[in-house]
C-alpha cells in the first residue's frame, strides 16, 4: 500500500532530547542485536510460539466437543479475524519498529496510560503462557522414556532440566535460539504430518474399526446434527492461534526489520490455520468423543495409540515435547523482549530494559521469567490448592491474547485514519479489517469472561488491578517520560512513499 511510512519516526515528528528521550520515540536506543534472524526464522518462531503439536493435543477434546466435529471450520473462520490483526501488525510494524509493539503503537497512537495497559496485557498473557506451556512438559517426556507420567518427582525434574536450558539457549542469542527451533520444526512437523496422513486413510479411506465414520456435517459451522457452536468452537480455536505475535517482538533483531517481522505474523497465520485445520479434521475420528474427552490431556497421543498402537504412539509423545519444548522457549523469548521494552521506558523497573554485552539479549529479564516459570511449576506439581488456583488463571490466556490483538486493531484504524478517504483500498487494509478482526476478538474476549465461573473472574480482575498497580507506580514513582508522550496520526503528506508497500 503506498505512502506507508518505514521508518521509526514520521517525518516531521520531533524527537525529544537528553533526558527526556525514550526508546518508545526512539528505539535506536535499544541495544539488541541487529539482523540477527532472516524472515524464514522469524516465522519458523512465531508458529512455534503456537505450538501446533501441544496445542491441538490439549484442545482437540475441547473443540470436538464444542463443535460437534464442527472444529476444522471453527479454525478456518478464526483464522480471518486472525489473518486481519497480522495485517493490522504488518502495518504498524512499518511504523516504528519497537519491540514492544502494541504497547508503544497504542501508547503512541491512542494514549500511553492505555498503551500501558496493553503493554501488561501482553505481558501477563504472555508469562501465563509460558507457565502453561511447560506443565504438559513433565508428563510428555515421563511417557516418551517408559515412565510414569504422574509421578510429581519426575514432572518437576525433567521441567525444571528443559526448562533450564531452553532458559540457557534464549539467554546465549537470539541466532542459536532461531537454529533451535528450526531444528525443532523439522522434527515436530514431519511427525505431525505423517499421523495426519495416517489419520485420512483410517479415518476416511478404510473406516477402520474404532474410528468414527465422517460425514459432510463435519464442514458444517454447527457440525453434526447442529449440536455445535460456532461461537464455542471459535472460543477454542483463539487458544489455538494465541503467540503467531511473537515474531513481531523480534523486529529489531530482523533482517529489513520494517518488512520482515509483519510478513512473518502473516505467513504464521495462514500457515497455523490450514494446519490446525488439518490436524483437527484429519485425527478427531481416530476415537470416539466420549473417548477423546476421557483422554483430553493429551488427546492426540491417544488418538495415535488408537491408530497406530504402541510403542510407535510414542513418535506423537516425542512431537508434542518437542513442541511443549519450541512454545516455551519462543514465548519465553517473547516475555523477555516485551519486558524490555518496558523497562527501556522505565515504565518497570529499569533493570529489565538491559540487555546482556556479551551476548545482546535482554538476558536479566530471560532469567528472570525462566526461574519463575520453573518455580510456578514446581508450586503446581506439589500443591494442589495452588494448582486448583492456577487452572483457573491459565483460562484467561486466550481472553488476554483476544484483547491486546482487538486494541492493536483499534489502534491501526486510528493512527491511520487519514487514509481511510483517500482510496478503497485504504479503507479495507487500515479501516475495515483491522476494525471488524478487533470487533470478533473483543466478541469472543466477552463471551469467555461471561462463562467464566466467580473465582475465574476473580483472576481477571485481579490480573487488571495489578496492572492499574504497576501503572500508578510507573508514572508517580518512576515518573516514566513514557506517560508524557504525545499522541501522534499518520499523515500522507509527512512521510515518503515506498515503492511496493
Amino acid at each position: 500500500m503506498e505512502g506507508l511510512p518505514t521508518k521509526g519516526v514520521t517525518e516531521g515528528e520531533t524527537l525529544p532530547s537528553g533526558a527526556d528521550a525514550t526508546p518508545a520515540l526512539d528505539p535506536s536506543l535499544h541495544e539488541l542485536k541487529p539482523n540477527a534472524i532472516g524472515l524464514l526464522q522469524s516465522t519458523v518462531i512465531g508458529i512455534a510460539s503456537s505450538a501446533p503439536g501441544q496445542a491441538t493435543a490439549l484442545a482437540m477434546a475441547a473443540i470436538i466437543v464444542a463443535s460437534a466435529y464442527g472444529g476444522g471450520t471453527a479454525i478456518l473462520i478464526t483464522m480471518l479475524p486472525m489473518l486481519a490483526i497480522a495485517i493490522a501488525y504488518q502495518r504498524l510494524n512499518m511504523w516504528e519498529q519497537n519491540c514492544g509493539a502494541s504497547y508503544v503503537w497504542v501508547g503512541r497512537a491512542v494514549n500511553p496510560y492505555l498503551g500501558f495497559l496493553v503493554g501488561w496485557i501482553m505481558l501477563a498473557g504472555y508469562v501465563l503462557g509460558t507457565v502453561s506451556d511447560i506443565l504438559p512438559l513433565g508428563p510428555s517426556i515421563l511417557y516418551l522414556v517408559g515412565a510414569n507420567p504422574d509421578s510429581q518427582w519426575g514432572n518437576v525434574i525433567s521441567a525444571t532440566i528443559l526448562g533450564g536450558a531452553v532458559t540457557l539457549v534464549s539467554i546465549i542469542g537470539i541466532q542459536l535460539s532461531a537454529r533451535f527451533q528450526m531444528a525443532i520444526a523439522v522434527i515436530e512437523y514431519a511427525i505431525l504430518i505423517v499421523f495426519a496422513v495416517i489419520g485420512f486413510f483410517a479415518v476416511f479411506v478404510n473406516h477402520a474399526a474404532g474410528t468414527v465414520h465422517p460425514t459432510l456435517a463435519w464442514l458444517s459451522p454447527t457440525g453434526v446434527g447442529g449440536k455445535g457452536s460456532l461461537v464455542a468452537g471459535m472460543l477454542v480455536a483463539v487458544y489455538l492461534f494465541t503467540g503467531w505475535d511473537t515474531s513481531i517482538y523480534l523486529n529489531e533483531e530482523t533482517e529489513r526489520k520494517d518488512v520482515n517481522p509483519g510478513r512473518a505474523a502473516i505467513i504464521a497465520v495462514l500457515v497455523l490455520g490450514v494446519f490446525y485445520a488439518l490436524l483437527v479434521v484429519t485425527l478427531q475420528g481416530a476415537a470416539s468423543a466420549a473417548q477423546m474427552e476421557a483422554n483430553s490431556s493429551s488427546a492426540l497421543v491417544f488418538a495415535a495409540n488408537q491408530l497406530v498402537g504402541s510403542p510407535w504412539d510414542k513418535f506423537m509423545a516425542l512431537a508434542i515435547s518437542l513442541s511443549v519444548i519450541g512454545t516455551t522457549q519462543a514465548f519465553l523469548i517473547g516475555t523477555a523482549r516485551i519486558d524490555y521494552s518496558l523497562g527501556s521506558d522505565h515504565v518497570i523497573a529499569k533493570r529489565f530494559g538491559t540487555v546482556s554485552r556479551r551476548f545482546r539479549t535482554p538476558a536479566f529479564g530471560t532469567a528472570v521469567f525462566g526461574i519463575l516459570t520453573i518455580i510456578i511449576t514446581w508450586l503446581y506439581v506439589f500443591s494442589s490448592s495452588v494448582s486448583g488456583a492456577f487452572d483457573i488463571a491459565l483460562t484467561s490466556v486466550g481472553v488476554l491474547f483476544a484483547l491486546f490483538y482487538a486494541f492493536t486493531g483499534f489502534a491501526t484504524t486510528w493512527y491511520y485514519r487519514k487514509l481511510l478517504g483517500r482510496s478503497l483500498k485504504d479503507a479495507i487494509v487500515v479501516g475495515a479489517l483491522p476494525l471488524a478482526g478487533a470487533v470478533v476478538l473483543l466478541y469472543i474476549a466477552v463471551k469467555s469472561i461471561a462463562g467464566f465461573t466467580g473465582e475465574a473472574l476473580w483472576s481477571m480482575v485481579g490480573i487488571g488491578i495489578l496492572g492499574l498497580a504497576l501503572m500508578a507506580v510507573g508514572a508517580l514513582v518512576y515518573k516514566s517520560p513514557f506517560f508524557k508522550l504525545k499522541t501522534t496520526a499518520y499523515d500522507p503528506g509527512d512521510s515518503p512513499v515506498r515503492k511496493g508497500a
